[in-house]
């Protein structure tokens, strides 16, 4: 039902974009878009996920959850090959977490080592898009888009800290319930060596990204504040990530047309679609990197993420 129901959203939307969109203009623009600029974001978005698998490698350690660099990069790959082409049949997130367990390691812890890395994200990303747009809010973001940007970060800073004591407090550790959220709270670390590489190691994933998207937008023609984008794309990639659509088709294009051409008009509607679809091509090459290492690394292959030998907890 879940698959049915973004698979339906995805259509509602590609339908409400088409409305808006010139498809002959909409040619025009692919067609006179450079090569050079779409390699760019394809070698930069797959550097990006090089970057996000040593952090989340640097945050599942103080856990006790340890595994090699090139695992953590493989698995990375192949997570994000499942979240794109797996329709929500086989989570990507829950692959990683599947394929860094055993040895003592549950399914459970890893694929809490995967939660703590997604809210980490999720708290760096808010925090340059809310710093960002707090810093130029008199230039043009409405305040509620401040307030949520600013709210998201704070509450999942506020759930990083606290979670650890709540499941201590409120669930018996002899409850299976209490076993689980005690193996999730095990990742949430406050060390400040780990938090801070971590962070560094985000920091510089969110801004390489954002700075693709300044890459694709001027290869267009089109000039844009890095600021505005600084401020913007935060957001875009917060509401991209949700599971509402397949892979953020749709949310995307619908968030890059009302920054970029009704919040301010720097681009035509045509232009903000061709932006989405640009960065979807990056995306969908890059996660074909963890097809390759599915069909030629037996370590990551389907019969390891279908073998039911690894404890429900460590």
């Amino acid at each position: 039902m879940h698959i049915i129901f973004r698979i339906l959203i995805t259509i509602f939307l590609l339908f409400a974009i088409s409305q808006m969109v010139d498809f002959t203009v909409f040619g025009e623009v692919l067609r006179g878009f450079p090569t050079w600029a779409a390699a760019t974001v394809v070698v930069g978005y797959s550097i990006g996920q090089v970057v996000g698998g040593m952090k989340w490698r640097i945050l599942a350690h103080p856990a006790g959850v340890n595994f090699s660099r090139f695992r953590a990069i493989s698995a990375y790959f192949v997570g994000m090959f499942f979240n794109l082409f797996g329709l929500g049949m086989v989570g990507g997130d829950l692959v990683r977490g599947v394929l860094v367990s055993g040895e003592g390691v549950s399914r459970t812890l890893g694929l809490s080592t995967v939660i703590a890395d997604r809210i980490h994200g999720l708290v760096v990303l808010a925090f340059i898009g809310g710093l960002s747009a707090a810093v130029f809010r008199p230039e043009f973001l409405d305040s509620e888009l401040i307030e949520i940007l600013v709210f998201i970060g704070l509450g999942s800073t506020i759930a990083w800290i606290f979670m650890p004591w709540l499941t201590k407090r409120i669930f018996s550790s002899s409850s299976r319930l209490g076993q689980r959220l005690s193996s999730l709270a095990r990742v949430f670390t406050l060390d400040s060596y780990s938090l801070s590489v971590a962070t560094i190691y985000s920091t510089f994933l969110h801004l390489l990204q954002i700075g693709l998207h300044w890459v694709v937008i001027s290869a267009l023609g089109i000039s844009i504040p890095f600021h505005y984008l600084l401020a913007t794309v935060p957001f875009v990639n917060i509401i991209g990530s949700l599971p509402i659509s397949w892979n953020g088709l749709g949310v995307r294009e619908a968030c890059y047309i009302f920054f970029f051409s009704s919040q301010r008009h720097f681009m035509s509607e045509e232009q903000a679609v061709a932006v989405g679809l640009v960065w979807l091509f990056g995306m969908t090459i890059s996660a074909m990197f963890g097809g390759a290492f599915i069909a030629f690394s037996k370590d990551m292959s389907f019969a390891r993420l279908t073998k039911r030998r690894y404890p429900i907890e460590s």
